[in-house]
């Protein structure tokens, strides 16, 4: 009995996805809602689904997909693309994504060339998203930065507004290693500009040799040949 209405519920699921051919709407929009209960579920966020125009007439689909339209838009107003790869149809289901979103704000007001630390910065709700470009999302991303600008106390911190500290300044003098093919060498010389690790910097050696080399951690430059 209990297969009997087992093998009755799957008939009807597909009776109301493949009624005379064409593929049931109802069906798809339900797919949609799966698909964002999936991706948003770790999120802050609600969401209002549109719904697909009742005068649409696709062939019905066995395994219809969902899919974000654009991966890199997952809020605001974007859009759940609903496909079938066997048929070759596409449909595009408008939704409206609201999101809690936290950014970096100043505590305090900072000039050019502070370095931040925990105390200068604190997380706050971004209320209106247009207002959320180029901020930083972490205070990590903050904490040990250097200002390249001055700004105000509870302004947004974006991140054209900060750099990585540097290890190598203009005119001080740096360890530089060299490597190649089948060999290795040292020597020191004098840095032509400000590098924060990981960056390039022109360094003229002893010989009045210019070489060009990546900052590394300890501060010395290396040049691979």
């Amino acid at each position: 009995m209990r297969r009997l209405f087992l093998c009755g519920c799957c008939l009807l699921l597909a009776l109301s996805a493949r009624a005379d051919g064409i593929q049931n709407l109802g069906v798809l929009e339900k797919l949609a809602e799966q698909f964002l209960k999936r991706e948003l579920g770790l999120r802050e966020a609600s969401w209002k689904l549109g719904q697909l125009d009742r005068r649409l007439a696709v062939p019905a689909c066995a395994k219809p997909k969902a899919e974000w339209a654009n991966p890199a838009v997952t809020t605001g107003a974007t859009a759940v693309l609903l496909s079938c790869p066997d048929l070759g149809w596409t449909l595009r289901l408008p939704v409206m994504i609201n999101e809690k979103r936290l950014g970096v704000a100043l505590n305090r007001a900072v000039a050019p060339g502070e370095q931040l630390t925990a105390d200068d910065v604190r997380m706050v709700e971004i209320s209106n998203p247009a207002l959320a470009s180029n901020v930083l999302t972490d205070a990590s991303q903050a904490v040990g930065q250097v200002m390249r600008s001055g700004a105000p106390s509870g302004a947004w911190l974006r991140n054209f507004m900060v750099r990585a500290p540097y290890l190598v300044r203009v005119n001080q003098q740096v360890k530089v290693s060299a490597e190649g093919e089948g060999f290795a060498a040292e020597a020191e010389g004098m840095a032509m500009g400000n590098a924060a690790l990981g960056e390039q910097v022109n360094v003229r050696l002893s010989t009045g040799r210019v070489v060009r080399g990546m900052v590394r951690q300890d501060g010395s430059v290396a040049v691979v040949f």
